[in-house]
C-alpha cells in the first residue's frame, strides 16, 4: 500500500492514537511513558495535592490516606529528580519545606482532569454519593455562587 493511501486510511478509519503509532519518529509508547510516572502508587495523589494547593509534607500525610512517611519521601524525591516538582526550604528551624510543580508538573493537570472526567461520566457510582453521572462543567456550574 502506498504511503498516501495508508495515511488516508488512517485518517478515515483509525483513532488519533493509531495514527501516532505509525509515525516513524516514535521511539516508545507515549501513553506507557506517562503512566510509568503517574501509574506508580501514590504519585498521582501527591501531584493532585499540590494542584489543590497543599505543598507541605504534613498536608500530604493528612490528605493521602494510607501513605507512609517513608513512601511519601520516596515519591517526593522521585518527582523532584524527574523535574516534576521543585523543593524549597522555607525555614531551617524548625525545618519547613514546600513543594511546587514545575512547568512539566503543571502539564499533568489536564491529564488528571481528563481522568476525573472519565470517572465522573462512566463510573459515577464509585465517585458520587448519588451515583449520577455528570461532567466537571456540570458539577462546577452547580456550585457557582450566584
Amino acid at each position: 500500500m502506498k504511503k498516501e493511501k495508508m495515511m488516508d486510511k488512517q485518517s478515515n478509519n483509525c483513532s488519533i492514537i493509531e495514527t501516532i503509532y505509525h509515525l516513524p519518529e516514535l521511539k516508545s509508547c507515549p501513553i506507557e511513558t506517562t503512566f510509568k510516572i503517574i501509574g506508580k502508587r501514590w504519585t498521582v495523589l501527591v501531584i493532585r495535592e499540590i494542584l489543590r494547593g497543599n505543598t507541605q509534607f504534613n498536608r500530604f500525610m493528612e490528605n493521602i490516606k494510607g501513605i507512609s512517611p517513608k513512601v511519601l519521601t520516596e515519591r517526593l524525591r522521585e518527582l523532584e529528580e524527574m523535574g516534576i516538582i521543585s523543593r524549597r526550604i522555607v525555614s531551617k528551624y524548625p525545618l519547613r519545606v514546600e513543594y511546587t510543580l514545575t512547568d512539566m508538573g503543571r502539564g499533568f493537570e489536564p491529564v488528571l482532569l481528563s481522568a476525573a472526567s472519565f470517572s465522573m461520566t462512566y463510573m459515577p457510582r464509585a465517585v458520587f454519593k448519588d451515583g449520577k453521572s455528570r461532567t466537571p462543567d456540570q458539577l462546577l456550574a452547580d456550585h457557582v455562587v450566584k
